[in-house]
């Protein structure tokens, strides 16, 4: 039986343009949902979202980008996620599991009647199926990081159509934790695609557009319709499995409206005038910003210290390209490979000055793989470069460069040290990093050409033609550093400096393996703890990553919505089910 809520349409503008929605539809419950906790709202709730830049994918197998991920995240369902308030893990389509002694086996139990968003059943199957996709080498994959442990896969075993379980060849201390990234997969959807080798063919960003009733997943909402360059409509899930204390279906959200901006400053600009719901705003843009609150009704929050991370970095990938040539010119990559280099580099780059300057006082110099934010595993004793241009001409001058008297800094094959940095054009304060660092670098006789690209191209160029020579970018922090694996590894996906390399290309890149390894096996968090402090330490030394400063953060949220409750790091919309607006 099908239960209508509030209104036959709903009504939106956009600007000349009216659309009607269909009448809400939840489905009769189970007996199994999750009750929330939070105060019964009203339903029939409107809540706009900027996102600055589109999906290039709506498949979960396929997405490495933020925008891509944040859109996944909300029609699909996983079967644990993390309560950032209370920091522990929580059940979300798994409703329950017991662990064995030897915390190697977990036996699960789904909720009983969940269902997909098209109302087909969810069941063990589409669980094994999920993880079979995600072990498939015909579909590399950024979750499969995660779920191996010594380069082997976990086992999964149907037990009835509720009930399953998950051996692992050893123990996984995050292992309940990051089960919450896996989205399950519709297996009745997606077979014929797996069977055929065209797993990640299928639900792109293009089929969202022309068929988005193909989307099927259990997470809070649905695909209504997408235009590119536009917008993408999103509409509940009548199967959610979280339902409020009069036992109705949530979300309170009968809308939710993703606008897509140029850039970040359209979002936060978006934000000012009035025109969306929640947004982080960028240290630099706070205080005008702020004059708004009151005008448009919102207020900006302190979150204290981002565990968000800049860094820059330089390619050290050894391979070549379809044609032969290197990916990075070799005298280039010899440069690039020595630590001396990019330890100078470090010492090169005033971080305070880029606080003051582009943050406006509103940051932290960052020195280590984990920010402050992430209290539990930053290490704050690992080597940290404070400006020290002389130390910097010393390491140089040892790797036999000179500055001559035209004041450039040469090689001693008599190349010129320049090197060009590519980042994405739609953030503005990374740009500003980077004029910040080319200005530093001159300090050495360094010359440095900055290329500002969409987001796109700069995310094609680092992971999959590898054309470029050094790059500045971010990486949200905070959670467990299994989370790191696909950065870490030299396997990884996400290892921005070589991805995917054959085996180790340094001894420094074995240990640094080795260590990922053994902490996500360690089930001592003490003991956890000092193998992740090591890892961080022999970053710090070496330097892959150079990093750079972490700024302080800042939301704003309008003062209607209700149930906010802000975590010190991770979504402000954690909780998004139980949010709604008069």
């Amino acid at each position: 039986m099908i239960r209508s809520i509030l209104l036959l349409s709903f009504l939106i503008s956009f600007g000349c343009n009216r659309l009607t929605l269909p009448p809400r539809q939840d489905q009769l419950l189970s007996g199994e949902e999750e009750i929330s906790p939070f105060p019964i709202g009203k339903f029939g709730s409107r809540f706009i979202y900027m996102s600055p830049g589109e999906p290039k994918t709506l498949n979960p197998l396929g997405s490495t980008d933020t925008s891509s991920s944040q859109i996944i995240g909300l029609i699909h369902g996983t079967l644990t996620r993390y309560h950032p308030i209370e920091e522990k893990v929580t059940p979300a389509l798994a409703q329950s599991w017991e662990m064995s002694s030897d915390y190697k086996k977990y036996t699960f139990h789904l909720r009983k009647g969940l269902c997909f968003s098209d109302g087909h059943p969810l069941t063990s199957e589409d669980v094994a199926f999920t993880f079979k996709a995600l072990y498939d080498p015909r579909y590399p994959n950024r979750s499969k990081d995660f779920m191996i442990i010594e380069g082997k896969p976990f086992k999964i075993s149907i037990l009835d159509p509720q009930t399953f379980t998950i051996e692992l060849p050893s123990p996984y201390a995050p292992f309940l934790t990051m089960l919450g990234i896996v989205e399950i997969l519709p297996r009745h959807i997606l077979q014929d695609a797996f069977d055929s080798g065209n797993l990640l063919k299928i639900w792109t960003s293009g089929m969202a557009k022309t068929s988005p009733e193909k989307f099927v997943g259990a997470g809070i909402f649905k695909i209504y319709s997408y235009q590119t360059g536009q917008r993408m409509l999103l509409i509940p899930n009548p199967y959610y499995w979280n339902i409020n204390s009069e036992k109705k279906r949530l979300p309170y959200i009968d809308l939710f409206l993703i606008k897509f901006t140029q850039d970040i400053n359209a979002s936060v600009t978006a934000f000012a005038k009035g025109q969306c719901d929640i947004m982080d705003i960028p240290p630099d843009q706070k205080t005008w910003v702020q004059k708004n609150e009151t005008k448009r009704d919102f207020k900006i929050h302190d979150r204290g210290p981002s565990s968000n991370i800049s860094f820059l970095w330089f390619n050290l990938n050894t391979g070549t390209n379809k044609e032969g040539k290197p990916y990075v010119h070799p005298y280039k990559l010899k440069w690039f490979s020595d630590p001396r280099f990019r330890q100078a580099i470090s010492y090169a780059i005033d971080r305070q000055g880029i606080v003051d300057g582009v943050l406006l006082g509103r940051g932290t110099p960052l020195s280590s793989f984990y920010s402050p934010a992430n209290r539990k595993w930053h290490n704050s004793q690992v080597t940290s470069y404070p400006i020290d241009l002389p130390k910097a001409r010393r390491l140089l001058k040892e790797m036999g460069m000179t500055v001559h008297e035209d004041g450039k800094l040469y090689d001693l094959t008599g190349q010129h040290v320049e090197f060009s940095v590519i980042t994405n054009q739609e953030n503005q304060i990374r740009q500003n990093i980077a004029t910040t660092i080319k200005e530093n670098l001159k300090s050495l006789g360094i010359t440095l050409t900055l290329q500002f690209q969409d987001f796109n191209t700069f995310i094609s160029k680092i992971d999959q033609s590898y054309d470029y020579e050094a790059g500045i970018l971010g990486l949200t922090g905070g959670g467990d550093p299994a989370g790191s694996l696909s950065v870490l590894k030299s396997s990884g996906q996400m290892n921005l400096w070589f991805p995917k390399q054959p085996k180790p290309f340094t001894p420094w890149q074995a240990e640094i393996d080795r260590l990922m390894d053994l902490q996500i096996i360690t089930m001592n968090e003490s003991e956890r703890i000092k193998i992740v402090y090591e890892i961080q330490t022999i970053l710090s030394n070496e330097l892959p990553l150079i990093y750079l400063v972490t700024p302080t953060s800042y939301v704003g949220i309008k003062n209607r919505l209700n149930n906010i409750q802000i975590p010190t790091s991770g979504s402000i919309l954690w909780n998004l089910e139980s949010l709604w607006s008069p």
